[in-house]
């Protein structure tokens, strides 16, 4: 090698070294924190792209402390960052060789309500309008405000949403079931919070305390949740502990007013008529032992009253929170009351940035008693020509039917240990578990335990796509398994077992992606789900609870079943504030261990009622479709969105509890009977439109939630089925125990900077026209035609399930702040009025609800 040779080289290296120096390497590092309650957001993304908007490098900050830190050639950049449901940030930046640029920034929730953060409907977390299902998101402040001791009495607020008798039921997916088996998939936290053997919800579990916000999905979510979702998902997300600690207690007392017909109020009577017709003192505190419990055959005047707490707080890396309730309730249901305490606990620990373990625990613990069918409602009762109670008009609308109170001792407990780890490549691994134990200790002969085992393993990843058409693809896939032992007076003195098992995933793929934007216009959804369901019972059960019936062969002691479904949804984004989605999904529902094994008797003598076991129930299996547009709207100072949709579902072998005696003749009560059956083929068609938004008329702030839903439910095969119109108390097409129209207004005003709030709330649903016939035709054993519950009566002459309630509140909220302007201590007083119209309704024939009550609450915060 010449020396010229290694002149040029020498020469060449010390300009590559020059070039280097000018296009050195810059620091860019802080951390992203929300601006209001001062917590760090982890997992945020960072993004840096060059001037012409071209995408360079980016990051997301970590899980712990909500840190970045990125290492970037010298240069001028456009710096942006985003969190779901967060106000995006953008600027422009100057990095030098050498330079470490620190931008801290405090980023601001976004105040578009199409942007709320959801995640049921996909597992990942998406802003509401990019869902390709119908889904509507409550935040806490309603549940407070409503003064709600019960989750679905929120939830009943929901358009489209109904709760019949605590089975929740979205746009007549669901008619009326006697406790066992549910088409819509109770959540909390995303794990299923369903009795192992009946299949139903246990609302007063829910720690309505500790709410962060309920996601409602409306439609067929099997692929991605199981069998219990044939008919959507409530999902509670639970509030996790910040950076400020908060402690929260809770006081209330509601009392009832005298109903509209003043008659029906036993408890301002001098005597009852109860059981055998004894006369009864409601008032007499000798007849309640112990003394501070109500049984069957003591009674006060109605009352409720309870207290409940909720803590957070972060210790180090330890995530805490704390929440109980306890609720005493003497109802308007005579003989009938509540004493449930709960306490519950979300415990989480932080390994590092990228793992973390909890568990969350519940315990509840209670007495109470409940009826199912009230006495009666009917005009004088006749025998051999003379009224059987003088001139007395039967009203016992609130008075249990002779013997017929259950009386129970609950112990429901849950433990639910988690772990989550993220990898290198940012996929999320996640392992839940649950153990949910249930003990009810009931009289009637109708005691029930049952242990269910629960896991389910999930693995979730966005995989980057650059590309100028493809956005990223989100895929979720998971495992899961379900164990349950039940042993039960309920399912004639035997013990069964039922498991599941299933594989799901679910894709979703961006279209259509604008240049310089992370953002896609089109999003697809696919999703499958593998679904294996067994059932293990006796080779001989009881069916028929009456004296005298023995057990029959089993025609199916080990039975078996596995099903795919599948799921597609689009959605595209024509404007900014524009969103048309459409989704098909399938939906598929094996029969619970109660739905087909349950066997009891409700009252005594030849008068009872019986509710047989079914051993050869099917499962049922449906679809359900729907199109729809979201329109974000902004006029002056209000914002919010519309919401227009068109759905229709269909079910085969939809399974029902119905009266299985048939049409009842004059021959007494021996042949009636409920029971599960697969009634028929159904379809249900309809339209819904909601409205949610906010703004403000000079210095006065709004809320408003509304929406109108109406149904066509239908039997498929009304035409060639006698039985089906036998059993039905209409002579036209429509099924049992659905609403056709109903229509939900919520709306508050905020005054004076949001310490005073004053709400107003508006719920019409329209006449039940279809019922079992039977429970309009069952014949009172003694001489003429008049009905034994009165129902038919009732509903011709008084209410047919159509209701109009009105309800309104009031709060004034004091806050207390330090010398530095922070509030440290606020205290809340509210007034709540339900049902002011005082109408006497009922949501499920033979059940009246509440007459008009006054809630007087307090609430702490420090």
């Amino acid at each position: 090698m010449n020396f010229k040779t290694l002149h040029y080289i020498a020469f060449s290296l010390l300009f590559i070294l020059i070039g280097f120096n000018v296009n050195g390497q810059g620091t860019i590092k802080g951390i992203l924190m929300d601006s209001v309650e001062n917590e760090p957001m982890l997992g945020a993304e960072i993004r840096i792209n060059d001037m012409e908007d071209n995408f360079v490098t980016g990051s997301t900050t970590d899980f712990m402390e909500g840190k970045y830190e990125i290492s970037i050639s010298a240069g001028t950049y456009q710096f942006s960052c985003s969190y779901m449901g967060y106000a995006p940030i953008k600027k422009n930046i100057t990095i030098k060789n050498g330079e470490t640029l620190e931008l801290n920034i405090n980023m601001s929730e976004e105040v578009n309500v199409l942007k709320i953060v959801t995640k049921t409907a996909s597992r990942f977390e998406q802003p509401v309008g990019k869902s390709s299902i119908s889904i509507d998101v409550v935040k806490p402040d309603l549940v407070d405000n409503t003064n709600a001791t019960k989750v679905d009495e929120v939830v009943d607020k929901v358009p489209g949403v109904t709760v019949v008798d605590g089975q929740a039921n979205i746009r007549g997916g669901s008619g009326f079931s006697y406790g066992a088996g549910s088409r819509v998939l109770l959540l909390v936290d995303d794990l299923p919070l369903l009795t192992g053997d009946a299949g139903q919800p246990n609302w007063r579990d829910i720690p309505v305390e500790n709410i962060s916000q309920i996601e409602v999905v409306k439609g067929a979510a099997s692929a991605l949740y199981g069998s219990s979702a044939l008919n959507g998902i409530i999902n509670i997300r639970t509030a996790y502990a910040k950076n400020k600690p908060v402690t929260k207690i809770s006081l209330f007392q509601t009392s009832f007013l005298t109903p509209k017909r003043p008659e029906t109020a036993w408890w301002d009577r001098d005597y009852v008529l109860v059981n055998d017709r004894d006369e009864l003192n409601p008032q007499s505190n000798d007849t309640i032992q112990p003394a501070y419990l109500t049984g069957r055959d003591g009674y006060r005047m109605p009352l409720e009253m309870g207290v409940q707490f909720a803590h957070r707080r972060k210790i180090g890396k330890f995530d805490l929170t704390l929440g109980g309730n306890y609720f005493y309730s003497d109802s308007y249901r005579m003989g009938t009351y509540e004493r449930k305490y709960r306490f519950n606990s979300n415990m989480r620990y932080r390994f590092s940035t990228k793992v973390n373990v909890g568990v969350n625990f519940n315990f509840n613990y209670g007495q109470s008693a409940s009826f199912f069918i009230w006495a009666n409602e009917m005009p004088y009762l006749y025998i051999n020509g003379n009224p059987l109670f003088g001139d007395t008009v039967m009203t016992e609308i609130y008075v249990p039917y002779n013997n017929s109170i259950t009386e129970s001792n609950i112990l429901r407990v849950n433990v639910d240990p988690y772990f989550t780890a993220y990898d290198n490549k940012e996929g999320r691994h996640r392992f839940q578990t649950r153990y949910y134990h249930v003990n009810n200790q009931n009289g009637q002969n109708q005691s029930n335990l049952s242990h269910l085992a629960y896991g389910e393993y999930q693995y979730q990843k966005k995989i980057k796509i650059t590309s100028p058409v493809f956005g990223d693809l989100k895929l979720v896939a998971g495992a899961v398994g379900v164990y349950t032992y039940a042993e039960a007076q309920l399912f004639g003195n035997a013990n069964y077992s039922i498991a599941n098992a299933a594989g799901y995933l679910q894709l979703e793929q961006g279209l259509i992606k604008p240049k310089g934007s992370d953002n896609t216009k089109l999003n697809i959804t696919f999703g499958v789900r593998v679904e294996y369901n067994m059932i293990e019972s006796p080779d001989s059960v009881l069916v028929d609870p009456a004296a005298g019936a023995g057990l029959i062969l089993n025609p199916e002691p080990l039975s078996q079943e596995a099903k795919p479904v599948f799921r597609v949804g689009l959605n595209y984004e024509a404007t900014p504030f524009t969103f048309i989605r459409a989704s098909w999904g399938q939906g598929y529902r094996y029969p619970t261990i109660a739905e087909r094994y349950i066997t009891t008797l409700i009252g005594e003598g030849v008068a009872s009622l019986a509710i047989r076991a079914n051993p050869s129930l099917q499962s049922e299996t449906g679809w359900s479709a729907e199109i729809g547009v979201k329109q974000g709207f902004k006029i002056g100072n209000w914002k919010g969105f519309a919401d227009l949709s068109g759905f229709w579902t269909e079910y085969q072998n939809m399974m029902e509890f119905t009266f299985g005696g048939g049409v009842p003749q004059n021959t007494g009560l021996g042949n009636i009977f409920f029971q599960s059956v697969n009634i028929d083929d159904t379809r249900i068609r309809g339209f819904e439109f909601s409205l949610m938004g906010s703004g403000n008329i000079g210095k006065v702030d709004f809320n408003v939630l509304t929406g109108y839903t109406f149904i066509a439910p239908e039997f498929q095969n009304w035409d060639n089925d006698t039985i089906i119109r036998q059993l039905s108390s209409t002579d036209y097409n429509i099924l049992k125990y659905r609403n056709v129209h109903t229509f939900k207004l919520d709306i508050e005003a905020f005054f004076l900077k949001k310490s005073l709030s004053v709400g107003f709330s508006f719920n019409y649903i329209s006449s039940m026209e279809n019922i079992d016939k039977a429970f309009e035709d069952i014949i009172y054993d003694f001489e003429g035609d008049d009905d034994l519950f009165g129902l038919g009566y009732y509903r011709q002459n008084f209410n047919s399930g159509e209701f109009l309630n009105m309800s309104a509140r009031i709060g004034y909220r004091h806050s207390f702040k330090n010398k530095d302007g922070n509030e440290i201590a606020a205290v809340k007083l509210s007034l709540v009025g339900k049902n002011l119209l005082n109408q006497e309704y009922m949501i499920r024939p033979a059940l009246v609800d509440a007459p008009a009550n006054i809630t007087v609450r307090l609430d702490v915060e420090f």
